[in-house]
């Protein structure tokens, strides 16, 4: 059996890697904008995304053990049942349960780091443009292994990714608006 090279742990962690990055960007973004336009308060924006990315951590990481494990057993009870060569070389489920929990906890600091340095007000438009570019870069990142246009991959992911911010922030300011709070 050949030794497995750097790149080809990374591609087969990939699903992991790209999942875990871009949920944690985009639905920390999207929970800490909604929440720092509502309420206008660092402590409750900080708090809330800490406890989020801990929470959402540790949920991402089981369901994806949960489903690596359940679709490994499943692959191989169709390969008894067709009667043909078992080959499975997935991940392993603690494998990825670990990979998209630390990729998950990377993701999600990102977005947070703009809150711990600038006041809620000021913090919202860098959180945004740093998430905008660190999801670009992890489009063009994924690319650079499936041999597709970097530009396109990167803005692709920043596009679809950014509307749960936009969800996010327009909820936050209708709450904000309909319980009569200034921010």
């Amino acid at each position: 059996m050949e030794e497995k090279t750097w790149q080809h742990e990374i591609v087969d962690s990939m699903r992991e890697i790209v999942f875990g990055l871009e949920d944690s960007l985009v639905s920390t973004l999207g929970a800490i904008t909604g929440i720092a336009v509502g309420t206008g308060s660092q402590y409750i924006v900080i708090l809330s995304g800490l406890v989020l990315i801990a929470a959402e951590a540790t949920s991402m990481s089981a369901g994806s053990y949960l489903s690596t494990k359940h679709a490994r057993e499943a692959e191989i009870l169709f390969h008894q049942r067709k009667g043909l060569e078992i080959h499975v070389e997935a991940s392993h489920p603690i494998r990825a349960a670990i990979v998209m929990g630390v990729f998950y906890l990377l993701g999600g600091i990102v977005p947070l780091v703009p809150y711990f340095l600038l006041p809620v007000g000021q913090a919202v438009i860098p959180a945004i443009v740093v998430t905008a570019v660190t999801l670009f870069l992890v489009g063009a990142w994924a690319a650079s292994f499936t041999k597709t246009s970097k530009i396109k991959s990167g803005i692709e992911m920043t596009l679809v990714s950014l509307a749960a911010a936009t969800i996010g922030y327009v909820i936050g300011r209708a709450v904000a608006v309909s319980f009569g709070v200034e921010v």
